[in-house]
């Protein structure tokens, strides 16, 4: 009996350890022609409503094809039930920025969100010319900032409600406090700010861009930087792996 509530506790444990880590979105920017294709399952499918597709070789063989932002191009995903995450919430990609022009308040955006919910850029000359930051709803505010170089990296960022995290590389370079908005809705974006009058485009590559519901551990992290999204076990919906693999399969075909 004792082994047998010890079983089901590690079971029920492991079941929330999956709902916290859920994938919603994930962009390899491979294979497609017109669109961009979400391949987490979700039906998160991204459409063009500035510029148009350009692929290019990503950062290695295996990693494929990445996504070219030139400045011009934007990719619109509708909002959704899987994206209207209340709480907990992480983003991973790759990036490799290809200038560093503009000035005093101009944040070209890697991801925005209608709304200014989800705001992650590279600055140009907001808080410090060169840098990462982040922005979600005002909770956190533009405050902090990481250094970013012009060569390939694997940026993250997580939210477990009350703190922030942002990785490079692997590595937690900054955390800070906030909440974030009480509601994340509207229609997501990457590569400008949702504002398209700002002309805040971002200019560079991006690979690899996936959302989950739920903050990733720092071993997580380093897991989808190493492994890949799809190499990662718990990136799954909260009923089974079986579930999540179906829903895969589905969208991969």
């Amino acid at each position: 009996m004792k082994y047998f509530l010890i079983s089901i506790v590690c079971v029920l444990l492991f079941s929330i350890n999956i709902v916290a880590q859920e994938l919603v979105l994930y962009y390899p920017f491979d294979g497609d022609k017109d669109k961009v294709s979400d391949k987490s399952g979700k039906g998160n499918d991204g459409k063009f409503d500035a510029g148009g597709l350009k692929l290019v070789t990503s950062k290695e063989p295996n990693l494929g094809q990445a996504m070219s932002f030139d400045g011009t191009q934007r990719i619109a995903v509708e909002n959704s039930k899987s994206l209207a995450i209340n709480g907990p919430i992480s983003f991973a990609f790759w990036t490799k920025k290809s200038d560093e022009i503009g000035g005093t308040g101009t944040l070209p955006r890697i991801i925005s969100r209608q709304g200014d919910l989800h705001e992650l850029a590279m600055d140009s000359g907001h808080i410090k010319k060169g840098t990462f930051a982040i922005y979600f709803g005002g909770a956190p505010g533009w405050t902090m900032c990481m250094p970013v170089d012009m060569d390939w990296h694997h940026i993250a960022v997580t939210s477990d409600g009350s703190e922030f995290h942002v990785y490079l590389d692997g590595k937690d370079v900054f955390q800070v406090k906030g909440s974030g908005p009480a509601a994340y809705t509207g229609t997501f974006y990457v590569g400008s700010r949702c504002d398209l009058t700002s002309k805040e485009f971002y200019n560079g590559l991006v690979d690899e861009l996936a959302i989950y519901s739920g903050a990733l551990t720092n071993d997580k992290v380093n897991e989808i930087m190493n492994g890949g999204v799809k190499g990662q076990l718990l990136a799954v919906s909260p009923k089974s792996k079986l579930a999540y693999t179906w829903g895969f399969l589905k969208s991969e075909h």
